[in-house]
């Protein structure tokens, strides 16, 4: 019985083979890119007159207290960097105190928006927090626990609550750690430099995390546009922020 003969393949077959299934993986994630950029083009051309109006309403609130804590930490920075240590203290106290209001109204708004996502059946697309995007190293943390459990929900609702709570623990996170420097600071506690980066850094990842949640209020608001039925606005702005 006569053997087989052997096929010799030449190498220029299999490098042809790669090249092209390389090629159709290039194509496929730019396909899917460009797809998921259209995705989100068409959800945002589905906000209300009225959503945009409630928007632009607690966009303007969020970022006018927000305003006060950078201006308050701004010249507590200045003043300091001046040698008035004493007048440096009594700002940077300052914007703990509007921090303190600040971020129980932001965990409130976090809740409302995480009850009213229960009425949208589709979630515009959502996005987990970035790692990098933190300077303490507890809040970009939850940020990575935020991008681990964000691959094992089906849903773009699941997926909203979950950004939604990440946020609120992260505001809570900082705000413990901002009145815990701000005391080390006026206790003239050592090493007081380290601190002052740690203000710096916390203050920084709180804005950070309002612009998170202004984007979140604005996919829930789109996500509510789309269903296309009667919701109370006014309720979910009388709940929130």
């Amino acid at each position: 019985m006569m053997e087989p003969a052997a096929v010799n393949i030449p190498w220029s077959a299999f490098f042809m083979v790669g090249l092209a299934l390389l090629s159709s993986a290039v194509l496929l994630y730019f396909l899917g890119t460009r797809n998921e950029r259209r995705v989100h083009r068409d959800w945002d051309l589905l906000l209300s007159p009225k959503g945009e109006r409630l928007y632009r309403s607690i966009e303007g609130r969020v970022h006018n207290e927000m305003a006060l804590a950078t201006i308050a930490y701004e010249e507590a920075f200045s003043v300091r960097e001046l040698g008035s240590l004493e007048e440096s203290k009594q700002l940077l106290d300052v914007g703990y105190k509007v921090i303190e209001k600040f971020s129980p109204n932001m965990m409130k708004l976090l809740g409302a928006m995480t009850n009213f996502s229960r009425m949208v059946s589709a979630m515009a697309p959502v996005t987990p927090l970035r790692p990098r995007d933190f300077k303490l190293s507890q809040i970009s943390s939850l940020a990575y626990l935020n991008g681990v459990l964000h691959q094992f929900l089906v849903s773009t609702s699941e997926r909203f609550r979950l950004k939604m709570y990440i946020l609120g623990q992260s505001f809570q996170v900082g705000t413990r750690f901002l009145l815990q420097s701000t005391e080390r600071i006026v206790r003239n506690e050592t090493p007081a430099e380290r601190e002052w980066e740690q203000v710096r850094a916390i203050r920084d990842d709180f804005q950070t995390l309002t612009d998170e949640s202004l984007e979140g209020l604005k996919q829930l608001l789109t996500s509510l546009a789309a269903e296309r039925k009667e919701v109370d606005l006014d309720r979910f702005d009388r709940s929130a922020f």
